[in-house]
């Protein structure tokens, strides 16, 4: 009776010495109660808990969770996997979990069960991926490979039980067409969004680019019956095009989705006007796509990918379509330097789609963002510091649009086109300068700095407007706006003649010192 009403009262936090102790004792009923217990106080209605069961340093209730996913009871298995799920939604257990002295047990013990094709798989992915939005934690998560007690490390290539090993055996092993809802297809599913965010790492994708991981994603986009304006956030159409997306950007990756026929697969999609549509462009700019592929001569693709770009800096999102966050600004910039590289290719550049001013614009923007951040002594700043590889796309975009930004009108001249080309080309030569920079951006910064230094004489309208939007925001933000002009302008003379840098000569100066 007493024990009726015990296990019928709320738990409390003071409650989880006593819960361990049984969870790591007992076995059967009284171990999945005990689970049970732990699992009720971090459900939805105690989302407080949360953080304080992990991060207090109280209790270290990981390890005995991840233990309990071994349990051959079923009820004990799940509702380790439920708690768990629960501990792994707010950020400050992501670390906890990931990188602490639990995440090899966490880790493991989630694989474990993804590997044996147990009923709650497709927990352990969904509570894999909430730790992997960690971005700090995505490499070492995908590193994991365990090995027996005192054996040496194996490459996670080389274990068939390491984390990635798991995972493409999960979807090589999926029906062509699972039926959804099934648990075959909500571990497929979710095992697709944890690679979504795995793959965000250059290190990680090029371990996935040598398994047949990209093939599966691919054949998941190729056999959908699901038309893409039809497909659901978080859905498995949804997470495979991400995969792509991610998998794409980087060389390690890239042949192997090219080799799986990615690009005829993802090219229809482009068509969509939404999500899916902005994903499946830059998948395709990224897979050397043709500029004949891109619908209506590419500017669809030039307007959701600038515009993606002007959202990022801007920090926000796009309604009913991404959140801020989704996207990185190297992401974006890089499928924007690849479509004017496309279209380039194609059409020589002199019209290309892509050189409208405010693209053109905000590639300045990026690059001189990056410039005024690495010098210590300009005043001013912007709301969002680019990243290095952000700014390197951006200046290969720029000098791809060349041919278009300094197209000229022969009838007229101008002098504000002039002044543009000079501060803009002091800019680029100072992003050259910066320590960091990659050989690849100096060489690009270099070639169109002298490029447009060399635009003189007749109006430049791309380059004049573009250059107004870039001093517009400057002046905005309250960044220096002298910081690219020219000082190599002459030197002033006056009656004290051109030595006025000494005090005794200056025409305001009442020294009478003489001059030998």
């Amino acid at each position: 009776m007493s024990e009726n009403k015990k296990n019928t009262k709320p738990p409390q936090l003071d409650d989880i010495p006593d819960l361990l102790r049984t969870m790591t004792t007992e076995k059967g009923e009284k171990s999945a109660a005990a689970i049970k217990r732990i699992y009720e106080l971090c459900d939805v209605g105690h989302k407080q808990n949360r953080v304080p069961m992990v991060c207090s340093g109280k209790w270290d209730v990981l390890s005995p969770l991840a233990h309990c996913l071994t349990q051959e009871s079923g009820d004990g298995r799940h509702l380790a996997c439920l708690a768990l799920n629960n501990l792994s939604i707010p950020t400050e257990n992501k670390r906890v979990m990931a990188l602490g002295p639990a995440a090899k047990d966490v880790i493991g013990g989630l694989c474990k069960v993804i590997a044996e094709d147990k009923q709650e798989s497709y927990l352990c992915c969904i509570c894999l991926m909430n730790l992997s939005f960690l971005e700090a934690s995505i490499t070492s998560i995908l590193q994991h490979s365990p090995v027996a007690e005192g054996n040496a490390p194996i490459a996670p290539l080389s274990n068939p039980n390491s984390l990635i090993r798991v995972l493409e055996k999960l979807l090589a092993n999926s029906p062509t067409t699972p039926k959804s809802g099934s648990g075959k297809s909500e571990g497929v599913r979710w095992a697709c969004g944890l690679i979504k965010n795995l793959a965000k790492s250059e290190e990680n994708a090029k371990l996935f680019g040598q398994t047949e991981i990209p093939k599966c994603v691919v054949d998941n986009l190729r056999n959908t019956n699901t038309p893409p304006n039809r497909w659901t956030s978080n859905s498995l159409e949804d997470f495979s095009l991400f995969v792509v997306l991610n998998l794409a950007q980087w060389a390690g990756s890239k042949a192997a989705l090219i080799d799986a026929g990615a690009v005829e697969v993802v090219k229809p999609i482009m068509a969509e006007g939404d999500l899916q549509g902005l994903k499946a462009t830059m998948a395709c700019a990224f897979l050397d796509a043709s500029w004949e592929d891109f619908p209506e001569s590419g500017q669809p693709a030039n307007k959701s990918v600038s515009e993606l770009m002007t959202n990022i800096v801007e920090k926000k999102g796009k309604d009913g379509q991404y959140a801020y966050g989704v996207f990185k600004l190297y992401t974006a910039t890089k499928a924007f330097r690849d479509l004017c590289l496309s279209a380039q290719k194609s059409t020589g550049g002199e019209n290309s789609p892509l050189a409208t001013p405010s693209s053109v614009a905000l590639c300045f923007q990026i690059v001189s963002d990056l410039v005024l951040a690495a010098t210590d002594e300009a005043e001013g700043g912007s709301k969002y510091v680019p990243d290095a590889l952000s700014a390197e796309y951006s200046v290969q975009a720029i000098e791809a649009m060349l041919p278009a930004i300094l197209a000229k009108d022969e009838n007229r001249r101008s002098v504000q086109s002039e002044k543009a080309a000079s501060e803009i080309s002091n800019m680029l030569t100072s992003y050259a300068n910066v320590n960091g920079t990659s050989a690849a951006a100096q060489k690009s910064a270099r070639n169109a700095a002298a490029e447009i230094k060399e635009a003189t004489g007749n109006s430049r309208q791309i380059l004049e407007i573009s250059h107004d939007l870039w001093t517009q925001y400057r002046k905005r933000e309250g960044q220096p706006l002298d910081q690219f002009i020219s000082r190599d302008a002459g030197i002033e003379v006056d009656e004290s003649g051109p030595l006025d840098f000494l005090p005794c000569v200056s025409s305001s100066s009442g020294s009478s010192c003489v001059i030998a």
